[in-house]
């Protein structure tokens, strides 16, 4: 009776483990207050760090100005001169948090959407020896594609989504490495990663994650989760009732599965980990490219055929304009 009960408190209060560490990363327009939405999500002692565009900007300009806007009508923060969207000053952050903690902590990486991003070009870059997992919540595979749905609904080649980005996030630097490209240079392949994503997610588009989970196929990673909910807001997973319990199984169950501390209240029932991962990924990620293709010829046919109707009874007008005036 003892040892059961040994075992339930451990089970229960792993999170209190000082050897254990979990760093969250937020989103854009957000700040390290975001941690908070994923409280029930990290099992362990937990920290947030804050990126820099999630200070206002004090110098007179117009970015200044921009931000000023945002303040007054859409209540956030909006500092584009600091918006490196997980590139540059972002890994620099996340990279100095590292080097803060406890070398000695086993760290678990947990963050969502830019957060993520910046996650995987770090480990890129400095390739950390004290990372035991990664929980990834809605990560762009490609800053500047995320924008690409967009540019097509509105006439726009999204092959130029790299240039119109950078005109929208002008630090987001030139010929920079990819969330998709980094994967390549993490070296720990069998690092246990946790892929989230929601196909409603008007934000960043569900196949990212379809990317990013066939590239860590491709390069050899064996300990990659995909988990993918029906609904839900982008970053807003947890705000949803339906996907909350569901997103909270997920987690823990990946925490459980690789041994890492977790909350045994959501662990009860075995996770069904093939239910929610498709297995056609790759045509997934086929079919959304075709999409996006056919999107932009169907705006651009539209937008031939007003112009054409316009021209037409302009032409007409002014014809008829003319003959009256010979009367």
């Amino acid at each position: 009776m003892k040892k059961l009960l040994f075992l339930f408190v451990m089970t229960h209060l792993q999170s209190l483990s000082a050897d254990w560490h979990t760093i969250y990363a937020h989103g854009i327009l957000d700040n390290k207050s975001q941690i908070n939405r994923f409280k029930q999500a990290i099992s362990t002692n937990a920290s947030a760090i804050e990126f820099t565009d999630a200070q206002s900007a004090t110098d007179w300009s117009f970015n200044r100005c921009i931000q000023s806007i945002c303040s007054l009508f859409l209540d956030t923060t909006i500092n584009r001169a600091n918006m490196h969207m997980g590139q540059l000053s972002d890994i620099n952050t996340l990279a100095q948090k590292l080097q803060a903690v406890d070398q000695k902590d086993d760290i678990i990486l947990y963050g969502c959407s830019r957060g993520a991003a910046t996650i995987l070009n770090t480990l890129a870059e400095y390739n950390p020896k004290n990372v035991q997992a990664l929980v990834l919540d809605a990560t762009p595979a490609d800053m500047p594609a995320t924008i690409k749905p967009f540019l097509a609904k509105i006439g726009i080649n999204p092959c130029y989504a790299l240039t119109i980005f950078q005109m929208l996030f002008p630090a987001y630097p030139t010929n920079c490495q990819t969330p998709l490209q980094a994967i390549a240079n993490i070296t720990n392949k069998n690092l246990p990663i946790l892929l989230l994503h929601s196909t409603t997610d008007t934000k960043v588009p569900v196949q990212h994650s379809y990317q990013l989970y066939q590239e860590f196929k491709n390069q050899g990673f064996v300990n990659v989760e995909l988990v993918i909910f029906s609904e839900g807001n982008h970053s807003y997973l947890l705000k949803n009732e339906t996907i909350k319990p569901l997103y909270l199984h997920a987690v823990h169950s990946f925490y459980k599965k690789y041994n890492l501390p977790h909350d045994a209240t959501w662990t009860q029932q075995d996770f069904e980990w093939k239910k929610y991962r498709p297995e056609n990924t790759e045509s997934l990620i086929f079919e959304y490219e075709k999409n996006l293709k056919n999107m932009y010829q169907q705006t651009i046919k539209k937008y031939i055929t007003a112009t054409l109707i316009a021209t037409t009874i302009t032409t007409a007008l002014l014809l008829n304009k003319h003959n009256i005036s010979k009367l």
